[in-house]
């Protein structure tokens, strides 16, 4: 099978289609981030804290996916990988549920310390995509995999959005629907285990493992250049952008909710452009950098007059950035990746994307607070630096 054969979604193999699948029916319960920032925020919670604590809890974690890495080649099974972080991350909606009892900085540690928790089995997901998603059609494969979970995500974040902002817009009624997707990150357990088939492929026997990680070519490239777009996406992560468009641009959640909306259309209508055209490799690798850097230009336009039409023309260029660059920069980092070693290398790169990130939740908070430009200006330099890095390794 190649990719001219892969017209619609049902030509991926079975266990890509269902791989996909999961991320689609539990692609709502994504709109917890969201809902637990605003709710902490509406309840008294200071940003600035809430980004300490959620730096703190970084720092705390950062050598963990390393090591649980290296045991998704051979020890822990991609069902039990997958539950475990639907189940934390249930867990860790209720212990934010809990926040405004007694001891509620109690819970809300344990609960962020529950959430990060759950991202140090996080590279069982790229690992599994390496395994799931075959080398000849995986590009594809990928722009499905950031498409057909926009169909999901399109309709249920404004209707999260309208509930909360037009018919329960209470601090309670934040803190119910925390509950409500707690109790759904367990229903997705039991489509893991009848759906997500486990890794399976020959047995690697080795004596007496040696620590010798052998770098293979033109991976530390690709590593660095993804490190650099990491760095510069934690500039804005989640809780700056949310903390920018309620309080600072004075929107409600509703509209909060429609920007995400908007970042589905555009995502399935791209997709469903690219996925039966020939397109220059390197022309959506350079290109959907340079959408990201021409972003933070419309961020800092939105900040400076207060427009949210500059913040929608920002999420527009960033997602068709993303549309461009995830399938092929994805496809040429694990073309470089030996299969047998899959799991030790992702867990390794996310915990170095993590101790290069550590710090963002407070750091971004901090720059927004001190001069609303900054994170913009830092991202853009290092996006133009990735852009750069692109441009040289293509022309190989």
């Amino acid at each position: 099978m190649d990719e001219a054969n892969i017209k619609r979604f049902r030509d991926l193999p079975k266990n890509a289609r269902r791989y996909i699948l999961l991320h689609t029916i539990g692609s709502p319960l994504m709109v917890g981030d969201y809902i637990v920032l605003v709710y902490l925020i509406l309840s008294g919670y200071r940003i600035i804290s809430v980004g300490a604590l959620f730096t703190v809890i970084n720092f705390l974690e950062i050598l963990l996916p390393a090591i649980v890495g290296r045991f998704f080649d051979r020890k822990i099974s991609a069902k039990v990988a997958m539950s475990l972080i639907y189940s934390l991350e249930g867990i860790a909606y209720f212990l934010f549920y809990l926040v405004p009892d007694t001891g509620g900085w109690v819970f809300l540690v344990l609960g962020v310390f529950v959430m990060k928790f759950a991202t140090i089995f996080y590279p069982i997901f790229p690992t599994y995509e390496h395994y799931v998603y075959p080398e000849k059609i995986r590009e594809k494969a990928m722009i499905y995999h950031l498409m057909v979970p926009e169909y999901v995500q399109i309709v249920a974040f404004p209707v999260f959005g309208f509930f909360l902002t037009y018919l329960f817009p209470t601090i309670s009624a934040y803190r119910d629907t925390l509950l409500l997707i707690g109790a759904g990150s367990f229903l997705m357990l039991p489509y893991i285990f009848y759906a997500i088939e486990d890794i399976r492929e020959e047995k690697i026997h080795i004596e007496k493992e040696k620590f010798k990680f052998l770098i293979p070519k033109n991976f530390l490239t690709l590593f660095l250049i993804e490190d650099a777009l990491i760095i510069a996406e934690s500039m804005l992560p989640l809780i700056t952008l949310t903390y920018f468009v309620i309080f600072i641009l004075k929107q409600s959640f509703f509209v909060l909710m429609l920007l995400e909306v908007i970042n589905s259309a555009v995502t399935i209508l791209s997709g469903h452009y690219l996925k039966n055209r020939e397109v220059s490799k390197r022309s959506m690798l350079i290109g959907g950098v340079i959408l990201f850097a021409i972003v933070n230009i419309f961020y800092i336009i939105a900040a400076w007059k207060m427009s949210l039409i500059f913040l929608v023309i920002a999420i527009i260029l960033q997602t068709l950035g993303n549309i461009f660059w995830f399938p092929v920069h994805r496809t040429m980092l694990f073309n470089t990746i030996p299969k047998e070693k899959r799991g030790a290398f992702f867990g390794s790169m996310s915990s170095i994307f993590r101790l290069s990130t550590a710090a963002a939740p407070f750091v971004s908070v901090a720059l927004i607070s001190l001069w609303v430009y900054l994170p913009f200006i830092i991202a853009g330099f290092l996006y133009f630096a990735a852009g750069m890095g692109y441009y040289a390794i293509t022309k190989q």
